[in-house]
């Protein structure tokens, strides 16, 4: 169970950061619209039995690694 769950947060990790690179917006850094809030609502949220917190952290940390605006604060769960 527990490999499984690790699965799911890599493989998650791997779709956003991709997903992430490939989305880049000319809008401000720290606007949760140009990278955090499109991948919470288009990519992750769709996922079957994925929770908003495991999605706050992987479209967070994708989005952060793309060299664009991440979570702004621990409560931002776009809508979710």
């Amino acid at each position: 169970m527990a490999f499984g769950k690790a699965a799911m947060v890599f493989l998650l990790t791997a779709v956003l950061v991709a997903a992430a690179s490939a989305q880049q917006v000319a809008t401000s850094y720290d606007d949760p619209a140009s990278c955090y809030c499109p991948c919470m609502k288009d990519q992750c949220m769709r996922i079957d039995k994925a929770t908003k917190e495991e999605c706050a952290s992987a479209c967070d940390k994708g989005c952060r690694e793309a060299g664009a605006g991440g979570q702004p604060n621990p409560l931002e769960f776009c809508g979710f």
